[in-house]
Parts: structure tokens; C-alpha cells; sequence
């Protein structure tokens, strides 16, 4: 005891000798040696990124099927799901609509052992469950607008109803995937895409074909070049092709390869946190500061694009109706269940059963697709419970080489326009004749004036996936 105090009297009468310079120049080497100690440790926990993400934690709401639960407590705790959707939504569409579909759904799988990753496109029309409706089924980009207007939520509380929205979107895209947990999320708006790519200084792609869109014309011209944030947004969200949605999520996934490529090459991905910070008003994801500096030192580090692999859930068109009492038929696009277990397996390692094949009811006599025409949305399945009673076209394989209303012929007699409540044909009233041809001329302007791309057009004049707000100009 008698030693510690002699040692620091000595320290003092030599502290105190010390002109006021050496003084100053001590205290703050004395301070930067706490902080970049400080700073090291901080940066040791940033580089240990299992530590920043906890184990296979899920939330069980009682009324999860069994073979889900099974899924999901079978996850390693080593792999991390992160969803990338992508919204039609930009500031323009705002002044007019409040409720939007991603166009874009994208699962990146990353095993934080080895840096291996899977980015598994889930295409926007795949007919899937959806999250707390029963056993009802629906386009998989649906499930957020069900959790705006079913979800529970005040009709005032906003702040709910697109809480409950992204609910309803993750646990949907998990369901499709047999219960494989979505652990984050990032969502982008079309303004988001375009700054960041901009921030990034643009990405060098060779652009197979022209891009056009229907109403303004070309877009993007094709070869070699460096797309700026409004070219690569032109590129990914273009649909113009026999396959329209199926190939563009290969376009997506190739032309987001070459960005994270570049920008690694570059030293760029441990700027993605202070461009995060840029655009966060068209961006939202449940991952913290920390977890987003962490990934991005573990990408840079860890992950190449030779160790990426994509992959795009497979599924075959049919074109018909969710519910038998609808007048319209629309394209879905059906699972191919087996592929589904086996891509599975693949990726995660689990087995999972293999389901039926879905099936949809026929279309109507005389109802067959436009392919001049972008389709509009179907209506959500609203009033019916859904799941309950006959599964719809049974018996039938749909979308799997059948000619949509192939094989149907109507009843002898029977008008296929009649009414099917009451069973009698109804003369229309001039007065609602007028008036629709008013809204037909209006949704033809519309549509002239619209200057987004093909795939936003819904072919009513309305941004494919959007809910108007109410009182909103037509």
C-alpha cells in the first residue's frame, strides 16, 4: 500500500514539473490511446458477424401448420435470410396511391461460415398461401396489400397497417419456401434504386437487346455501357419479353451480380451504411447500423461472385380464375412442387414434403389473354372465406400446355355472358353504357400519359399492384 502511493506521488511531482505543453501533448496521447483501444475492440465485434445475429429465433402464433414449425426448428443457426423486395413506388405515384405490391422479391441466403451464397427469385405472379387467410391463395406480391386492409389495423393507423403489410409479406414468402424463416428484410422504392446506383457511380452492363416501353418509346440501347441509376432501373424493371417476368428476374439477378462485383473491386460495399444513410427515406429494413457494417465487411471479405448462385423458383403459366363467381380470368403462375422440395433441399439442406400441384378455375368461354395489353391486378379474394370448401378446378392441371377455356363449351342454350347470380340475362342500361365508355376514354388517357415502364401499367391506366387513395383525380 505504502509503495502504490510513493509510486504515485512520484507520478504527480513528475506530472506537475511538466511545462503546460508536455502536459497537453500527454493527455491527449492518453486519450487517443483509450479511444482506438476502444475503436478496436468495436471493429473486432463489427468483423465477428455471427455474434451480431442471434440464433434460429421465430415467432409461433399457434397457427402454424406442423410441417412449417418442423422447417423452421430445423434451420442452422449459421445461415441468414435476407429478403430484398423492390416497390413500384416512386414520389410521383404518391400524390395519387397509398397501397403498393413489390414487383421485386429476392431471398438471399448467406452461410456466415463459409461466405457461400444462394439468391432465390421468387417471380410476382407465383400462386402461393397467404399469411392468416386460412388456406386461401393468392399472387405472392398480394400479400402485403391483404395485411393493409385484413390485417386488423385501425383504418386511421397507417403506421399499423404497413406494419402489419411487411408481416404479412415475410411470412408469406415463407410459406411459399415450406416454412424456410425470413430473418431481415430491405426494401427499395424505384427513387431508392436510382440514387444509390448514382451515389455508387453508375454500373458497367451490356445490355443484350433495346429496352422500350410502350408509351414513351425506347428506353435503353443495347451493348456495352455504364448505367446510370435511371438505366438500370429502365433494365430491371423491363418485362418486354416472351418469357415477361421470368426473365426479368434473370435480368435483375445478373445486373445486381455485376453492381456487387464492381463495387467490391472497387472497395466500395463499406460504403453501403453511409449510402444507407443517403436514401433511407426510400429505404427500410429491420437490420441495425451495426448489422448492416458487419454484412458489409463480411461481403467484402468473404463473399465473391463466383460464390454466388441464383436461382429462380420454378413455375409454369396458367391463365383463369382464383374464385368461381369472377367475370375476369388472369395469369398466375403455378409451382412446380417438386422442383420447389428439391431447390429446397439444395440451398438449405432440409427436406420438405412435396405438395399437389395447384390449380385455378378455368377462364370463360371467349376469355382468353390480350398480349397487346399489360393485365390489370386481380381483385383481392375478399369476400369468401378463403381455403374453405372445393379446391378450385380440381382434377384439372392448369397452365401446364392447356389452351386457356380449352375443353369448356357452355351449357346448350346457355348465354356465357349471363348473369350468374340470378341466372337471367340483363339488358344494360344506357345511362351505365355511357358512363362506362367515359371511363374507358379516361383510362386510355391515362395510360397514353404514363411514362412509366411497361410492367407499372396495369392496363386500366392504373400502376399494376397500387390501390388508389381515396379522392385521388382520375
Amino acid at each position: 500500500m505504502r509503495s502504490r502511493r510513493k509510486k504515485k506521488g512520484k507520478f504527480k511531482r513528475w506530472f506537475s514539473a511538466l511545462n503546460k505543453t508536455k502536459k497537453i501533448a500527454l493527455i491527449l496521447a492518453a486519450i487517443m490511446l483509450v479511444t482506438a483501444t476502444g475503436a478496436s475492440a468495436w471493429f473486432m465485434h463489427i468483423k465477428d458477424a455471427k455474434s451480431l445475429f442471434p440464433g434460429n429465433e421465430w415467432e409461433d402464433d399457434g397457427d402454424l401448420d406442423p410441417d412449417i414449425k418442423d422447417v423452421r426448428d430445423a434451420f442452422n443457426n449459421k445461415t441468414l435470410n435476407i429478403l430484398l423486395m423492390g416497390f413500384d413506388r416512386n414520389e410521383e405515384r404518391d400524390s395519387r396511391y397509398e397501397v403498393y405490391r413489390p414487383d421485386t422479391i429476392m431471398l438471399t441466403s448467406i452461410d456466415l461460415d463459409t461466405g457461400k451464397t444462394d439468391v432465390l427469385s421468387i417471380p410476382r405472379d407465383t400462386l402461393v398461401p397467404i399469411y392468416n387467410r386460412g388456406n386461401g391463395k393468392d399472387k405472392i406480391n398480394s400479400a402485403y396489400t391483404y395485411g393493409w386492409y385484413y390485417g386488423g389495423a385501425d383504418p386511421e393507423d397507417y403506421e399499423e397497417k404497413h406494419r402489419l403489410g411487411m408481416k404479412y409479406q415475410l411470412e408469406t414468402v415463407s410459406l411459399a419456401l415450406k416454412g424456410i424463416p425470413v430473418h431481415y428484410y430491405v426494401t427499395v422504392d424505384m427513387d431508392a434504386v436510382v440514387e444509390i446506383v448514382d451515389i455508387m457511380g453508375g454500373v458497367w452492363y451490356d445490355v443484350e437487346k433495346d429496352i422500350y416501353h410502350k408509351g414513351s418509346g425506347k428506353k435503353l440501347d443495347a451493348g456495352h455501357q455504364l448505367l446510370d441509376g435511371q438505366k438500370f432501373l429502365d433494365y430491371a424493371r423491363s418485362r418486354n419479353y416472351t418469357d415477361g417476368d421470368i426473365q426479368r428476374v434473370k435480368n435483375q439477378q445478373n445486373v445486381l451480380l455485376a453492381a456487387f462485383d464492381q463495387f467490391k473491386r472497387a472497395d466500395k460495399l463499406i460504403y453501403a451504411p453511409q449510402v444507407y444513410s443517403s436514401v433511407k427515406e426510400n429505404v427500410e429494413t429491420n437490420l441495425s447500423l451495426e448489422q448492416m457494417l458487419s454484412l458489409a465487411y463480411f461481403a467484402s471479405q468473404n463473399i465473391s461472385s463466383s460464390s454466388i448462385d441464383t436461382h429462380v423458383l420454378e413455375t409454369s403459366f396458367a391463365y383463369g380464375r382464383l374464385v368461381e363467381s369472377w367475370t375476369n380470368s388472369y395469369s398466375y403462375l403455378i409451382l412446380n412442387q417438386q422442383k420447389r422440395a428439391e431447390l429446397i433441399h439444395d440451398i438449405w439442406g432440409i427436406e420438405v414434403s412435396v405438395d399437389p400441384t395447384d390449380s385455378i378455375y378455368p377462364p370463360l368461354p371467349d376469355d382468353e389473354p390480350d398480349e397487346e395489353e399489360d393485365e390489370e391486378e386481380p381483385p383481392l379474394v375478399e369476400d369468401e372465406e378463403p381455403g374453405e370448401g372445393q379446391e378450385p378446378g380440381e382434377g384439372q392441371e392448369p397452365g401446364e400446355g392447356q389452351e386457356p377455356g380449352e375443353g369448356q363449351e357452355p351449357d346448350e342454350g346457355e348465354d356465357p355472358d349471363k348473369d350468374e347470380e340470378s341466372g337471367e340475362d340483363e339488358e344494360p342500361d344506357e345511362d351505365e353504357e355511357d358512363e362506362e365508355d367515359d371511363e374507358d376514354e379516361e383510362d386510355e388517357e391515362d395510360e397514353e400519359d404514363e411514362e412509366d415502364d411497361d410492367d407499372g401499367d396495369d392496363g386500366n391506366g392504373k400502376e399494376s399492384g397500387t390501390q388508389e387513395k381515396p379522392g385521388a383525380d382520375e
